[in-house]
């Protein structure tokens, strides 16, 4: 944080008229003057630079002409002459009209004044609300909240990326946030079914569902489970014959969340009590959520009373993300992180990992890990590690494909890479064709002169010559080479 000029501050704070008084015959309430010095070091202070220079600093005496200061500790003490002390003068001055000198003393210990006797009061002697300690307490509400609720707080609708695979099951979910907030009106979407393929973004929707819930109200009861936790906590209930205790905590609640639904085929037990459950909630107009690998039709070995629950309310199917958004995820998953990694690579990762956005991160992790050894890792090392497999990518790639990718890439026509123009704007995306040809699919020099209608192969051994040299003095056909080299074989 950039240093304040208090100088510059206090010559703006209204000079009083001074006059010559004897100070021991003043009434000065140090109370009074010392809150007002506070308020203006609040003012222009932030709330870590007052705590740490501040806290335990109190006005002790007014006399002869010299304000005394104590604080706890002589480091204390020494910041304060040194980066605070003009003004701290300019705010006695203001509070009292005289012109004091300023003098810290450390008084630590007992013999400090208790820090309630400077606690600003309203006229009526009620304590003024903090807004700094309400935002803290507020804070530490919602994420005891969160925590109780077995929430995952990093699972928001900020980190969540909507794409076509999921925009109907994140718009869902935006309503059942809304319809929370009022509890007299009925539930538009109850139950909530999510279905997908294993890493697709169900936990991370549900979850973001119950955050922004008490994000909004703290107080809001909210359950997130898993059906083996359900499972296992009700096996424990009748262990300990402390069914009532079980069945309170999972009806009592405005919320319930449960994930992995689809295992309940497998516990008939299981089924009766969470039927129960389900019905308790559902009549009370409670929120009830749930998700699994497939719709409910698909889940065998279970009731029909309640296969028609599940299906009674809005079943959502959420499919793997498109390219498009499984960048969007890398990079917002970059943000979250607060690193970079080059474009190349996140294409690379989001055209080879299709599937689930668990890989993704996975993937994006190991670069990260890559990356932070010291040098950018090659496409190779990052192909290898990501498990791509780029020999049989290369195989199938033909000296045609190599053409046509790099006049995209050099925005060329494939007729004029072959025509017998020799201009700057040719010569160089048909030097990298015939460089590509012979480095990354070893094609003979009569082939791949060729390809781009020459019949001499000195050409091409020109071309293989010329365009490493460039590419040491041309970052931007470094990157286009590599960005074809990207296109053909990642």
């Amino acid at each position: 944080m950039d240093k304040i000029d208090f100088e510059q501050y206090a010559q703006n704070i209204p000079k009083p008229e001074i006059k010559e008084v004897d100070a021991s015959t003043l009434d000065i309430d140090v109370d009074d003057v010392w809150k007002i010095v506070n308020e203006n070091l609040r003012m222009v202070l932030d709330r870590v630079e007052y705590d740490s220079w501040f806290s335990g600093a109190y006005l002790e005496r007014i006399q002869n002409g010299v304000a005394t200061i104590s604080c706890p500790n002589e480091f204390k003490r020494s910041a304060i002459l040194k980066d605070y002390n003009k003004f701290l003068q300019s705010c006695l001055t203001k509070a009292t009209g005289q012109n004091l000198q300023l003098e810290v003393v450390v008084k630590a210990g007992e013999s400090q004044r208790p820090k309630e006797r400077y606690r600003f009061v309203t006229q009526t002697g009620n304590p003024v609300v903090d807004l700094f300690t309400k935002m803290e307490g507020d804070k530490k509400k919602y994420e005891d909240a969160v925590k109780k609720a077995r929430l995952n707080p990093r699972y928001t609708f900020k980190t969540f990326v909507v794409g076509s695979n999921n925009r109907l099951a994140e718009a869902v979910a935006q309503s059942v946030v809304s319809d929370m907030e009022n509890e007299s009106i009925a539930k538009s979407y109850n139950p909530v079914f999510y279905y997908g393929n294993t890493g697709v973004g169900k936990t991370h929707l549900m979850q973001a569902i119950g955050n922004e819930v008490l994000r909004v109200n703290p107080t809001r009861s909210v359950v997130y489970v898993s059906i083996e936790q359900f499972l296992n906590e009700m096996i424990e209930a009748i262990r300990t014959k402390k069914n009532e205790d079980f069945r309170t905590k999972y009806r009592d609640v405005d919320l319930l969340i449960i994930d992995d639904i689809q295992f309940v085929e497998t516990y008939p037990k299981t089924q009766e009590e969470l039927f129960h459950t389900f019905n308790t909630l559902y009549q009370a107009n409670k929120q009830i959520i749930l998700a699994s690998d497939r719709p409910p039709r698909d889940i065998k070995n279970i009731t029909d009373r309640l296969r028609t629950r599940f299906e009674g309310g809005m079943v959502c199917d959420i499919q793997a993300p498109e390219y498009e958004t499984r960048l969007a995820i890398l990079k917002q998953i970059m943000l979250e992180k607060g690193v970079t990694v080059p474009d190349a690579f996140l294409d690379l990762i989001a055209k080879n990992i299709v599937n689930s956005v668990r890989e993704l991160e996975g993937a994006l992790n190991k670069v990260i890990t890559l990356t932070k050894l010291g040098q950018v890792p090659s496409y190779e090392e990052v192909a290898r590690i990501l498990q791509v497999d780029i020999e049989s990518k290369r195989r199938r790639v033909t000296p045609e494909k190599v053409l046509e990718v790099v006049c995209s890439v050099f925005d060329v026509s494939i007729r004029s890479i072959k025509s017998p123009k020799k201009t700057a704007s040719l010569a160089t995306p048909r030097q990298v064709v015939m460089f590509l040809l012979r480095t990354e699919l070893e094609t003979s020099l009569l082939d791949a002169a060729k390809c781009v209608g020459r019949k001499d192969h000195t050409t091409v051994l020109h071309a293989c010559a010329a365009i490493p040299k460039k590419i040491k003095s041309d970052s931007t056909l470094s990157e286009k080479i590599e960005k074809c080299r990207g296109d053909l074989f990642y």
